[in-house]
């Protein structure tokens, strides 16, 4: 059995590549994430980052969080995986090339395969895995014409998708976020032990985009 490293932001497309590799017969050996010191970062997310940690708990999974200076997000995430033994680094990459040739860099100067289940996958595959594999997504950012601040906690459902995808349409954003149209995070899964749910959250809205705060993430038995 080949095992992977699987590089979490939280979010449904990162959450959703470690399910999908682990299906496919790869071992997790832990999870990594990135926390970059640039809020703006073009190959990281910064959202409500350090709530991975409590992901890693209910999975049963290490932590690796990894700092990066603004001035060297890719040396850090080379000089990181440089420390693991497991064979592919999985990531949630859907079509962002410029991410892509990064982390396959990355992975080749340490050896490594980078593994990225659902790159150039549709939109509507994208969210038909998600409601098959059972994950519960919540938005947790919008910047975008067309998402005002009622989708800020709003749970991705076949109701709340088939509206979503209609309005990507319309207003011709990008449908599963790609370039920071929307932020998500997973609040359970089939690799959860147990289930997520926000102690408390806040709201903040900019008049055209939003994003919620969420501090801490409570445990609940499933």
């Amino acid at each position: 059995m080949k095992s992977g490293i699987a590089f979490l932001s939280g979010g449904k497309d990162s959450v959703l590549s470690m399910h999908l590799a682990h299906n496919q017969g790869v071992k997790i050996t832990g999870i990594m994430t990135m926390i970059p010191e640039d809020q703006e970062s073009m190959l990281y997310h910064t959202h409500n980052i350090n709530l991975v940690k409590t992901i890693a708990e209910v999975t049963g999974l290490n932590w690796i969080p990894i700092s990066a200076s603004k001035d060297r997000e890719i040396e850090a995430l080379t000089e990181a995986l440089s420390k693991q033994r497991s064979e592919y680094l999985i990531t949630g990459g859907i079509e962002s090339n410029f991410q892509k040739k990064k982390f396959d860099n990355a992975c080749k100067e340490t050896g490594m395969e980078h593994y990225a289940p659902i790159w150039g996958i549709t939109h509507e595959n994208l969210y038909q895995k998600i409601l098959e594999n059972k994950l519960d997504v919540i938005i947790v950012s919008v910047a975008a014409l067309g998402l005002g601040e009622e989708w800020l906690g709003r749970h991705l459902d076949k109701k709340s998708i088939e509206e979503l995808l209609g309005l990507a349409k319309k207003y011709r954003f990008n449908a599963v976020g790609e370039g920071g149209d929307l932020d998500t995070l997973v609040l359970d899964g089939p690799l959860y032990a147990n289930k997520l749910e926000p102690i408390e959250s806040k709201r903040i809205w900019y008049g055209d985009r939003g994003k919620l705060e969420i501090p801490e993430l409570r445990i609940i038995e499933k």
